[in-house]
């Protein structure tokens, strides 16, 4: 996994959830993820942790794969990606082909 846009280091999601469980003291729900990410404390400032606002919809998304790689601007070393680290059996990487499809947010 490269540095994404802008130089950003890439992280897996899973790192994203556990950040949130540890400051809730369990697992997050997808509502509760969603008010975490979208009202991420960065020092004195509140910042949505993904450069945008995400829905409900969106967090169940996040929720069910955890071994996404996303460009992350607060990705510690530890939670980087290298190139050939190995994911779980159960976890498949995307193509990097892969598109978003149009017509709005995830269901």
């Amino acid at each position: 996994m490269a540095a994404g846009a802008q130089g950003l280091p890439k992280m897996m999601l899973g790192f994203v959830v556990r950040r949130c469980a540890a400051a809730l003291g369990h697992p997050p729900t997808a509502e509760e993820f969603a008010a975490w990410a979208n009202n991420y404390q960065e020092g004195e400032r509140t910042v949505s942790l993904f450069g945008r606002q995400i829905s409900v919809a969106e967090a169940r998304l996040i929720l069910r794969h955890p071994a996404r790689p996303v460009t992350a601007r607060g990705a510690r070393p530890a939670e980087q990606g290298k190139p050939g680290d190995e994911l779980p059996a159960n976890v498949v990487r995307f193509p990097s082909n892969i598109r978003r499809r149009s017509g709005g947010a995830a269901k």
